[in-house]
């Protein structure tokens, strides 16, 4: 089998994968929803990233032995990058970043109860 008909085959897999989890997401409550938010990102970063190929034609061939590859590689991407809790030093950087910068100060509305009288309000 060529590397074209190997993709075409695998898209039409994909496609199939993720029209069925669009479907299931749809029948979901809001809040459920909310607490699926990463696996739906992570399941449509797969997709995207699947369907623009490039990839070595051993993995494709890999992925056309299952039913829903999709599922499969999204799993495995959550699994090694997603869901995963945030580092304490992630979370320091972060913090720091923002509080270094100042940046957000333009960006989001502040609460005059804690901003000093020397700060002065800003409107954005």
């Amino acid at each position: 089998m060529e590397k074209k008909d190997i993709e075409m085959e695998l898209m039409e897999k994909l496609e199939t994968g993720y029209i069925t989890l669009m479907r299931g997401w749809l029948k979901l409550e809001p809040l459920q929803i909310i607490e699926k938010a990463e696996e739906i990102a992570a399941a449509k970063l797969v997709f995207e990233e699947l369907k623009n190929g490039g990839h070595d034609l051993e993995h494709l061939e890999y992925l056309l032995r299952f039913k829903n590859p999709l599922e499969v590689v999204r799993d495995k991407w959550i699994e090694e990058n997603g869901l995963e809790m945030v580092h304490d030093e992630d979370m320091r950087h972060a913090l720091w970043t923002i509080a270094d910068t100042r940046d957000a100060e333009q960006d989001y509305e502040l609460d005059e109860a804690y901003v000093s009288p020397e700060q002065g309000v800003r409107m954005c």
